[in-house]
């Protein structure tokens, strides 16, 4: 039996560290998986004309992602969802957002993006990983500064002790098995 039942699994970590490539074995593995937004704003932005929309306004762009994933975490609520299953993928949290900006140093009102109302349960982390790191049309990052908002992320989520399990570098299908190791047996990566 899982140790951890219907609960709020985020996968996170800096741009570039097979977050989404994880989410879609994990998918095709028949686990219940919440895609991340970012890129799909990002790229309407650019078909707009927007080259860099996180960076040109960063405030409007945290704003956008945060109410989409408020509402992707609101929604999968035991309450309101009971045929989940035992876990819920996250491709990011809302505590990336806060991390984003302050990685920047850009001022927001902390009442706005507080993310103590929307604890996960866990948080898997994938740290930069130079070999696999490419950057692309959504992820204009290059790898220093993948680094560094690694760095913030997992220190907001230390901030409000979502308790973390760092996942080391091997193939994707090695990753997914130390992840449901843990979740299943308590092992850690």
């Amino acid at each position: 039996m899982p140790l951890f039942e219907n609960k709020k699994i985020v996968i996170s970590g800096g741009p570039g560290s097979g977050k989404s490539t994880l989410v879609g074995l994990l998918r095709r593995k028949g686990y219940k998986c919440v895609d991340e937004f970012s890129r799909t704003l990002i790229e309407n932005a650019q078909k707009m004309g927007e080259n860099n929309i996180f960076k040109s306004q960063p405030l409007y762009f945290s704003e956008e992602v945060w109410k989409e994933r408020k509402k992707q975490y609101e929604k999968f609520k035991p309450e309101i969802n009971k045929t989940q299953g035992p876990y819920i993928f996250f491709d990011r949290g809302l505590h990336d957002v806060v991390a984003y900006l302050d990685c920047i140093g850009v001022p927001y009102d902390s009442q706005q993006f507080d993310p103590s109302a929307f604890p996960y349960d866990m948080a898997m982390l994938l740290p930069p990983w130079k070999a696999i790191y490419s950057q692309d049309n959504e992820r204009k990052e290059d790898f220093e500064e993948a680094e560094k908002l690694y760095f913030y992320i997992k220190k907001i989520y230390q901030k409000y002790k979502i308790p973390i399990v760092e996942i080391p570098f091997e193939s994707p299908e090695v990753r997914i098995s130390i992840l449901l190791d843990y979740l299943n047996h308590g092992k850690n990566a």
